[in-house]
């Protein structure tokens, strides 16, 4: 069996959420502490696995790992080439895909083109590995796979190239080798060393007669993309830098200070740089500031490309190594009054460009559109590599469009930003990222804003990417909308009522007007301090502050952010080192910003634009349906879905109302699932009023738990039928789930003796409902209801019993078509697998499966216990050493995670009757035969299909052992 992980950190307490229930940040970052040294440790047993050359417990452990840290490219990557060793070439192509697509990574791409030559497709296979070849370095360890594709690709020869400048290959005659189509050898032999002007060079072409080398043309950008970050530490200057796409290279770094150079060969691995990249190989460089002349330093690789965090200053290196801030204005006092003057007329919008000409390009011509003729629209081209955006803006310029700044060489955001802010003359200036597309009228509405108060210093727009103005979602990142989508959203921003003014601790550079005045009082960007952006809009926004100016929301306009791309692991230091100096100009800013946030003034107006949203989108559905459920996921969460489905496809608006803790939030599926939150009770009437618009057919009650005092009577106020979905208990058993004080069926005594369960083991349900109360209360919405479903004739018998006269309709929650069982695998000495899936706490029969594990263990029976899942105690189960834990999964996911284990049977060891139980339709899904409880609808699906055996509640565990192994033969 495997190895049993260290003792972990102890669980944290139970959290609880819905109405009246506030999880906090430090709940969270309690239990996220916890889950990631859960999967930390299950990495670190899969890669001592992989080194030991145990194939099945690497696959395991870092299988658990991978489900545990979905988005953890090390622990993804690892699991892959796990799976490739082990030959499922299907999941490992899947898992190695995901790290290609987000990562420069070599080993990744072979290991992809080895797993679909192993899936038939060869040719698809060959695509793969030759691209590998013409964007990365040759590496010695991959030459035999080099020579194996090569002979199925068709060409002569092979090539490749790295940062030596050295063309690598082979090819059975002479080659010819182009750099940007201009020759630069003939007739020549592999290897073959290239001139000087590969370094400016974009691609080279190798062939041999009039056939290009498999790995030709070769990206010569990719080989030279360089990653590194510059940054001031314990009085030296220190960083890292490498090429992902030749990590074997040894960089140089050279130094620009004033009339000085340096060239620092990096040689040494930087293990403190904290990469997600799988298996980087950053170099360190590091040196003493006292070698330094204390001047702006830049930093670059040999192809003269800045690294991150360059360049640096005095002002930089003293804030970064002594704390040393600069003479300057503190924070907003209440006496300080900005110096308002007149402004000149017209407005200037200032494009920076770099990159992405068609995305420049549909900036600049959405600026355009609006036709104001006092508008300039100003482009400072950064020095821009790309020659249709060099073009492009040289056009614009010429026939009058635009007014064009060309920079000899790339001088970073800021520095570009304020070559057309220093031409604003006294006018209102808007900064425009060229990835952020105004919306027609955009320009005048943003303009008007600062008008609304002479204060106002700033105004910064809504924006699907913009922090603190994100719409719909704050907390997390937001799909960027289509160009129809984003019109639509700007248009009902456009529509909503005047707003009185929302002050912000900070506007945002993506888009923000400046008022001419302010500019003129404030100054220019700070480009000694935040040369290469990130946080310099947030250090002119506070100087602002500090004079008097305000800075608004512009809460009638949307703009599309369409551009915003990660940077990885150079661009979060940079935002980090940033935001430490500008915490460190302005004591207070992050404390406001996270005030702001708390206090969040925007949400009226996010909640009104989801408002609009939906009663738009009813116009267009055949009907609408009001689903009220719980947040919990789980099966019902699953039934929902699948209703949810049904009912769209037949047109069908569905509204998904879930607890919240201060009241209840309503998911406009398909439209905004984030904003419309109404605090209960004191705005049920409005919650009513807004519900009663939308014109619900029906509700549809899945579940209360969590709600809010009062929800039962919405159907009421809605004048509405409803109809029920049932399932599990909660509606006369303040448990839910008709488990006792004993931890097993509590057999559903009398009211007294319910009432003694739960003076012993408490409700789960919130209120001070008697059980008598709740049975009364669950009576009467039962009976009032159009239909009450239940999933199982276990379920309706039940239910007729506790509520005598009630109607209840049985109806399957699913339609499945099972594969056939699998045929039980003939008596040997291998070790017998039983399946537990699903979420394993004390009702689904935790207590039971541990008991089964230590039995096994006593008794050295071979059985071992897969959670295909997650239970309540990871940890003791996998002690037995009789039990695996695979770690939770996504529900598409389940019966691959299932079949992944090789089982031979399955258990729903639950203790309690369940209502329909999904876990056993994937095992069966799986082609496993399942054994449960003679107990709910687990026993009566069983038995009905005879896709399995039940057994008594009460038998001991020995002989459930014993009849699993016999049943498993």
């Amino acid at each position: 069996m495997s190895e049993r992980p260290r003792p972990q950190a102890r669980r944290p307490p139970p959290v609880e959420s819905g109405y009246g229930h506030v999880v906090t940040a430090k709940d969270r970052a309690e239990w996220q502490r916890w889950h990631d040294a859960r999967a930390q440790e299950a990495y670190r047993l899969g890669t001592d696995a992989v080194q030991a050359g145990d194939q099945v417990q690497a696959l395991y452990w870092l299988g658990r790992a991978a489900r545990m840290a979905r988005h953890d490219p090390n622990v993804i990557f690892a699991y892959g080439m796990a799976l490739l060793s082990a030959e499922r070439w299907a999941h490992a192509h899947e898992a190695l895909t995901w790290i290609t697509e987000r990562f420069i990574m070599r080993k990744a791409h072979v290991g992809r083109a080895i797993a679909l030559s192993h899936m038939d497709r060869l040719e698809d296979a060959v695509e793969v590995f030759g691209k590998m070849l013409g964007h990365y370095a040759p590496a010695q360890e991959v030459r035999p796979w080099i020579l194996f594709f090569t002979a199925r690709s068709g060409r002569p020869g092979w090539c490749a190239t790295s940062n030596e400048g050295i063309v690598q290959g082979e090819a059975p005659a002479p080659v010819r080798i182009e750099l940007d189509g201009q020759v630069v050898a003939e007739d020549a032999s592999l290897p073959h060393v290239l001139p000087e002007s590969w370094k400016t060079a974009r691609s080279l072409t190798v062939t041999m007669g009039d056939e290009g080398l498999y790995g030709s043309p070769i990206s010569l950008g990719a080989i030279r993309t360089v990653q590194g970050f510059a940054t001031i530490r314990n009085h030296r200057l220190e960083g890292w830098i490498w090429y992902p796409a030749d990590p074997d290279f040894t960089p140089h770094v050279l130094i620009d200070a004033g009339e000085e150079r340096f060239d620092l060969i990096a040689t040494q691995i930087e293990h403190e740089a904290r990469l997600e990249k799988p298996l980087a190989r950053p170099r360190h460089f590091d040196i003493p500031l006292s070698e330094l002349p204390r001047v702006e330093i830049s930093l670059a690789d040999r192809y003269g490309i800045p690294l991150t965090g360059s360049p640096i200053g005095p002002v930089v290196m003293d804030l970064l190594d002594q704390g040393c801030i600069p003479a300057r204005p503190g924070r907003k006092k209440s006496h300080v009054k900005p110096q308002i003057a007149l402004r000149s007329p017209g407005c200037l919008i200032v494009i920076p460009a770099y990159r992405d000409a068609l995305l420049t390009k549909a900036c600049i011509e959405a600026v355009l559109l609006d036709g104001h003729d006092d508008v300039e629209c100003l482009v400072v081209d950064d020095a821009s590599p790309e020659p249709a955006l060099t073009a492009y803006l040289d056009l614009m310029a010429r026939d009058g469009s635009i007014t064009l700044i060309r920079h000899k060489k790339n001088r970073g955001f800021t520095a570009s930003a304020n070559a057309g802010l220093v031409e604003a003359g006294g006018r209102d200036v808007i900064l425009l990222n060229s990835d952020a597309l105004l919306p027609r009228s955009g320009v005048g509405r943003l303009r008007a804003w600062l008008d609304r108060d002479e204060k106002i210093g700033t105004v910064t727009p809504f924006s699907n990417d913009a922090t603190i103005l994100s719409y719909p979602s704050v907390s997390r990142p937001n799909p960027t909308p289509d160009l129809a989508t984003g019109r639509a959203t700007d248009r009902i921003f456009a529509s909503l009522p005047s707003t009185r003014l929302i002050d912000l601790p900070t506007g945002n550079g993506f888009c923000m007007a400046i008022r001419g005045d302010c500019l003129r009082q404030v100054g220019l960007l700070n480009t000694e301090i935040f040369a290469q952006g990130y946080g310099e809009e947030n250090d002119f926004c506070c100087r602002a502050t500090a004079l008097g100016w305000r800075h608004v929301a512009a809460t009638d306009l949307f703009v599309r952010h369409v551009g915003s791309v990660s940077f990885g692991r150079t661009r979060s230091l940079l935002l980090e080192r940033n935001l430490h100096m500008l915490n460190l100009l302005h004591p207070g800013y992050e404390r406001d910003v996270a005030a702001f946030i708390k206090a969040d003034p925007l949400a009226l107006v996010r909640r009104n634009v989801g408002l609009v949203r939906m009663i738009t989108r009813r116009k267009t559905a055949s009907s609408c349906l009001i689903i009220v459920t719980h947040d919990s996921g789980g099966g019902v969460e699953r039934v929902v879905q699948q209703r949810r489905a049904e009912a769209e496809k037949s047109g069908t608006q569905v509204l998904v109302l879930r607890p919240h803790q201060t009241g209840c939030r309503i998911e406009d599926c398909g439209g905004d699932v984030t904003n419309l939150v109404f605090g209960l009770p004191h705005e049920w009437l409005d919650f009513v009023t807004i519900l009663r618009r939308m014109k619900a057919a029906r509700i549809e009650w899945h579940h209360l738990l969590g709600h809010a005092p009062g929800m039962e009577d919405l159907a009421a106020a809605l004048e509405l039928k409803w109809d029920v979905v049932l399932h599990d208990y909660i509606w006369f058993c303040p448990r839910i789930c008709l488990v006792g004080p004993n931890q097993r069926y509590c057999g559903e005594p009398s009211i007294a003796g319910c009432e003694s369960c739960v003076a012993q083991q408490g409700s789960l349900i919130d209120g001070d409902l008697s059980v008598s109360e709740l049975v009364a209360r669950s009576g009467k919405v039962l009976h009032g209801a159009n239909t009450v479903i239940a999933g199982s004739h276990d379920l309706q018998r039940r239910m007729r019993r506790h509520f005598p006269g009630l109607e209840v309709a049985t109806q399957p929650l699913e339609e499945a078509d099972y594969p056939p069982l699998r045929s039980a695998r003939p008596r040997d000495h291998r070790r017998r697998r039983i399946c537990v899936p699903g979420a394993i706490g004390k009702e689904k029969g935790f207590d039971i499966v541990l008991q089964l594990a230590e039995d096994a263990a006593r008794r050295s029976l071979p059985l071992d216990y897969v959670i295909a899942g997650y239970s309540i105690d990871d940890e003791r189960l996998i002690a037995t050493g009789h039990a695996m834990v695979s770690g939770e999964y996504r529900e598409d996911e389940a019966i691959r995670v299932i079949n992944s284990f090789d089982c031979d049977l399955g258990l729903i060891p639950s203790v309690w009757p369940e209502t329909w139980c999904f876990a056993l339709s994937n095992l069966w899904s799986a082609g496993l035969k399942a054994v449960s409880f003679d107990l709910g609808a687990q026993s009566e699906r069983i038995q009905r299909t005879g896709r399995g055996a039940v057994v008594p509640l009460g038998m001991p565990v020995s002989l459930l052992s014993n009849f699993l192994l016999h049943l498993s033969h």
